[in-house]
């Protein structure tokens, strides 16, 4: 079975077994990141909004079957599920994600029966593994100019991971 990674601390990538997939199409590589860190269904009038909101309905679906059609593509097996209305990634276990791992490694400190100001010697292993895997900002240098509503969604993204950074190196 091959190792799927996608690694979103930094400008995103996408491997499998170590080697690069190419996903050419900066909305794409976004709408692959939304489901994975989401990690729920989403409606296509949904994700038509958020990745052309200047659009009417009907060339923002239009555009997001275009889109899911390259990114379908580009993914191994079944992990994309695009069904009539709902789209969502099948099977999250198939795929790693360095976010889904930093915040994995932090609640392991947290199920610890101390207050949360305090750290254990069993803490420590977790609390450096999760330092180590954020390299840089989420998405670093990856925005998609005409799509406020995505932009808005990373930043806040980047501050709530930015911010359990901070705890975490406290």
């Amino acid at each position: 079975m091959s190792h799927l990674a996608l690694f979103l601390f930094g400008p995103p990538r996408l491997q499998r077994d170590g080697i690069t997939i190419e996903i050419t199409r900066r909305k794409a590589m976004a709408l692959l990141v939304y489901l994975a860190v989401t990690g729920a269904n989403h409606s296509r009038s949904a994700l038509a909004n958020l990745l052309w909101p200047e659009y009417d309905q009907r060339r923002a679906r239009a555009d997001l079957r275009r889109t899911l059609s390259v990114l379908n593509k580009a993914l191994p097996g079944d992990l994309l599920l695009a069904e009539r209305e709902i789209v969502s990634l099948n099977g999250q276990n198939k795929l790693w994600l360095d976010v889904k791992e930093f915040r994995e490694l932090l609640a392991e400190c947290q199920r610890h029966g101390h207050p949360p100001n305090e750290v254990c010697p069993a803490c420590l292993p977790f609390l450096t593994g999760a330092v180590e895997l954020y390299q840089d900002d989420f998405l670093a240098g990856f925005t998609l100019s005409d799509s406020t509503n995505f932009d808005e969604w990373q930043f806040f993204q980047t501050e709530q991971l930015r911010a359990e950074l901070a705890r975490a190196l406290t």
